[in-house]
């Protein structure tokens, strides 16, 4: 078992330098995301959510986030930094990657109206995105903007989060 994890592991690194060069040819060819994803994991001042996205000039795209924020409750909720990272892959099948972090304190988490007696309860998470790097540039900017739905239900007079999904936009000027 060790062995095929290792054999599997090598196979993954060797391919990833296989496709490094042609990475390196030029800046993702879209600048904008339609992204959706899932939260895995939280604590009360942090959450991190990863999913997949479609580029603006066509691609597809995998995404990773962390979002620092003062404890939810007041409204809005500040964002106090993080990550967001994406992998992306052009039409014509050549990959690279953006990063950036978010500004500290320069986003909010709002909450939307409804989510009354334990319905789903949704937030607009927006921030903008400093520090954007692909692998042929850096020093960009982004935005980032999803609507978050707290997917709940009552169970024995609590309300219970089961999954919470992220839907919206990223885009980036390098």
């Amino acid at each position: 078992m060790k062995t095929a994890l290792r054999f599997s592991l090598a196979t993954l690194v060797a391919a990833t330098a296989l496709v490094a060069p042609s990475a390196a040819a030029a800046a993702p060819s879209s600048t904008s995301f339609a992204i959706v994803g899932y939260e895995y994991a939280f604590t009360s001042t942090a959450g991190s959510f990863a999913g997949r996205g479609l580029g603006n000039a066509g691609g597809t795209a995998v995404w990773n986030a962390y979002v620092k924020h003062d404890p939810l409750g007041s409204n809005p909720t500040y964002v106090n930094g993080g990550s967001f990272e994406i992998a992306t892959r052009s039409p014509s099948g050549r990959f690279d990657f953006v990063a950036g972090t978010f500004v500290y304190q320069g986003g909010t988490i709002t909450s939307l109206p409804g989510a009354a007696n334990c319905t789903n309860q949704k937030f607009l998470v927006s921030d903008s995105l400093q520090n954007v790097d692909t692998s042929t540039t850096s020093g960009g900017t982004g935005r980032f903007a999803v609507t978050l739905t707290h997917y709940r239900y009552s169970l024995f007079g609590h309300c219970v989060i089961y999954k919470a999904r992220v839907d919206g936009t990223v885009s980036f000027v390098y």
